[in-house]
């Protein structure tokens, strides 16, 4: 009976912060088409006159409580071609810069320009082992743009200096050739997950990642858990109805 108290007990803990992963990915609006790989949608889609296969897509961002996941079926860890992998830039106050196609120079350049963005998401990995930094963005913030200037929509890439940091070397997790992403075309997905803890409970998020080269460019849109305080009270009378039955059998 005793085991089966606390079984009972760990599954309702449990259970608040059980989710099945949702699907937050939105469109870049980097094209009016209606099919092919420039089409609207994001699974088998790059940016206009990008090269087109499963290496380079960026296929979805799923958020399931607090972890976000980023699935494509390119090379997060080793990049594609030359193109190394990019940070992932999150936006709470609503006012990211994303989308909008603009001429640009040509070039990984350095530019003092948050686009919009509160956070980033520093990525690496040592050896097989995938980590990340976070940074809250600032007005002294540096960070990298896309390489093609076709691309400047794709923008930002990577962060480069300033800000605030607010983690430090966070193990992440990260799976080459993940199961479970079968409605998705191509022939491999890649996934990797951090974790938004850091992010005021119950924030709107728009989240953002592309590589160096800008071929693709894929944006999320989700909110962060914030449990009701009715629910932890119904909690509190369940367990504490829970423990007196317990008690009884004794």
């Amino acid at each position: 009976m005793k085991n089966l108290f606390l079984i009972f007990a760990a599954t309702l803990f449990l259970g608040i912060g059980t989710a099945y992963a949702t699907n937050i990915t939105i469109p870049d609006k980097n094209s009016a088409a209606e099919t092919g790989w420039y089409g609207m949608q994001e699974d088998d889609e790059v940016e206009p006159g990008m090269a087109q296969n499963q290496a380079w897509d960026l296929e979805g961002f799923f958020l399931n409580g607090k972890m976000l996941s980023l699935v494509g079926g390119y090379d997060f860890q080793n990049g594609a071609g030359r193109w190394n992998s990019g940070d992932i830039f999150i936006d709470i106050n609503g006012d990211a810069v994303y989308g909008d196609i603009h001429e640009g120079t040509k070039g990984n350049h350095s530019v003092q320009e948050t686009y919009g963005y509160d956070y980033a998401i520093d990525l690496y990995w040592t050896g097989d082992i995938f980590s990340y930094n976070v940074f809250e963005l600032d007005s002294d913030t540096w960070l990298q743009r896309a390489f093609y200037h076709q691309n400047q929509g794709s923008s930002p890439w990577r962060y480069e200096s300033g800000g605030n940091q607010i983690l430090n070397e966070v193990t992440g997790q990260y799976t080459a050739n993940a199961s479970g992403y079968d409605t998705f075309s191509g022939d491999w997905h890649n996934e990797l997950i951090v974790d938004l803890s850091f992010l005021p409970k119950g924030s709107e998020f728009i989240a953002h990642f592309t590589m160096g080269c800008g071929n693709d460019n894929i944006m999320g849109q989700g909110t962060t858990p914030n449990p009701e305080p009715a629910t932890m009270v119904l909690l509190g009378f369940g367990l504490i109805g829970i423990a007196g039955l317990y008690r009884k059998k004794l």
